[in-house]
């Protein structure tokens, strides 16, 4: 193998040659999964999934994790939606759901870096209680949104393709750069590396924890705007663990490592794909709908099990170079 074609370079081909592989074969299983118009259904289900999973990428590069953005989702569109319904505009109400996400964000990496509280126990008592907190806001149960504005989002469409798709992209290329060009980014690998290491060369670890938590916040609070202006109808489960799981899915496809320090913003694209590549085809296939989330922890747990066994060559690798 030539030098400068290491492991970790090897990885990040993973994703698009899974993506690749998955089209081939549901495109010759049945040809109307790769149509055109269902290629481009694909993009926009895959969406919201993509924003979420950047998200939960900036934590996993940590080697934590947010639980609470499965019902942090649901918590922020249901509080935005009933903003929206009670007369506010769109921008005052995605900007309480975007100060109240970062603020829960905030408190979930306070809990996790200074409690030294585990980031899997702090996130899962936040999204019990986000759970509560939703049903405690949608006390109409359902709301039917109408607003120009989310519809131009979310559903119209530009030169034949949905606006949100657009959307993504610009977060997307924001996220890749916030990562790769800023300090936030460059500490956030280096915990993930090595958090020891990275305290002794000056990271403060506590206090980029927090911030971590806070963008991670934002990012659930993204995923909560993409969601209530695709879908007018907003009731307390949109979102919720399912979507959760596709984010995870995605970022563990997209060559995020569980264990930290390993990830990108395109490999969570392209895995975000890849999880509503598998759930639109398993649909055309009529597949049960529960027995589609049964395929979907399967890929999850294969996913998991090749990160670990990939993390061990690595590391294998690395000590080698260094014996």
């Amino acid at each position: 193998m030539p030098a400068g074609l290491t492991l970790t370079r090897m990885l990040d081909f993973v994703p698009a040659i899974l993506l690749v592989l998955f089209l081939v074969a549901f495109g010759l299983a049945d040809a109307a999964v790769v149509s055109p118009a269902n290629l481009i259904n694909i993009v926009a289900q895959a969406t919201p999934i993509a924003v979420l999973a950047t998200g939960a990428m900036i934590v996993l590069l940590t080697a934590g994790i947010d639980l609470s953005a499965a019902f942090g989702v649901a918590f922020c569109a249901v509080l935005m939606a009933s903003r929206i319904d009670a007369g506010w505009g769109v921008g005052l109400a995605a900007l309480t759901g975007a100060a109240v996400m970062v603020a829960i964000g905030t408190l979930n990496g306070a809990v996790i870096a200074f409690l030294r509280i585990p980031p899997f126990v702090a996130t899962l008592a936040t999204m019990i209680a986000l759970q509560g907190a939703t049903l405690l806001v949608a006390q109409k149960g359902v709301l039917v949104l109408k607003e120009p504005f989310l519809k131009m989002v979310g559903i119209e469409r530009s030169f034949g393709v949905p606006n949100a798709i657009f959307l993504t992209g610009v977060v997307l290329v924001l996220a890749s750069a916030l990562l790769r060009h800023t300090r936030f980014g460059l500490r956030v690998y280096a915990m993930g590396s090595d958090a020891a290491a990275a305290e002794l060369a000056g990271v403060p670890i506590r206090k980029q924890t927090v911030l971590v938590y806070a963008v991670s916040g934002f990012f659930i609070f993204l995923t909560g705007f993409l969601m209530i202006s695709r879908v007018p109808v907003v009731t307390p489960n949109i979102g919720g663990i399912p979507l959760l799981l596709d984010a995870i899915a995605a970022a563990v496809l997209g060559g995020t490592s569980i264990f930290g320090g390993r990830g990108t913003v395109l490999g969570v694209a392209l895995g975000a794909l890849i999880v509503s590549l598998v759930t639109t085809a398993l649909r055309i296939f009529g597949t049960d709908p529960s027995s589609i989330e049964l395929y979907k922890g399967a890929i999850i747990i294969a996913a998991l099990l090749a990160d670990a066994g990939l993390t061990r060559l690595r590391d294998r690798q690395l000590k080698g170079k260094t014996a």
